[in-house]
């Protein structure tokens, strides 16, 4: 199973698109680490692809850009087996250090905390959790998760 992680979009739209055609065959679900419009840059999207038959599984989060969105700073949940915990980072301090994130991960059992915020890719193995930060789209960067029978592997992207 794959996941592709985008965050920090901040209307570049043109390189959440390219993101998303590029991997919309190879991808099982699209995740949001927010600050995206609330979401709209990815409904966008959403709605393009699906008038060209093509359907994306779309996963979000609010981030601190996000003002009028709905979605909640952190969600958690289960896929193929491996808990998984995504947020956009700024109500755990992810601009200063990783400890509240790891703990917050810990305390909910997740094999793999996603975070933005930062706009820097960022991956370690810490306590039995993978951390990774995809960067941000509107500089171009991304992530790839592969979600295998024999673990986790998160991989950093770039356009």
């Amino acid at each position: 199973m794959r996941l592709t992680v985008i965050s920090d979009c901040h209307g570049r739209m043109q390189n959440a698109f390219e993101i998303i055609e590029t991997h919309i065959d190879d991808t099982d679900f699209f995740i949001s680490l927010g600050d995206c419009n609330s979401g709209r840059d990815y409904e966008s999207a959403i709605n393009y692809f699906k008038s060209k038959g093509k359907e994306i599984n779309f996963i979000s989060v609010c981030g601190n850009c996000d003002l009028a969105s709905l979605e909640p700073v952190i969600k958690e949940f289960t896929l193929k087996g491996r808990r998984i915990m995504i947020c956009h980072g700024h109500t755990l301090g992810v601009k200063f250090d990783l400890k509240t994130l790891t703990e917050e991960a810990r305390r909910r059992g997740a094999d793999l905390a996603l975070f933005g915020h930062t706009h820097s890719q960022y991956y370690e193995y810490t306590g039995n959790i993978h951390i990774f930060n995809p960067g941000a789209v509107c500089d171009g960067y991304y992530g790839l998760v592969d979600i295998t029978d024999g673990g986790l592997i998160c991989l950093p992207a770039r356009l």
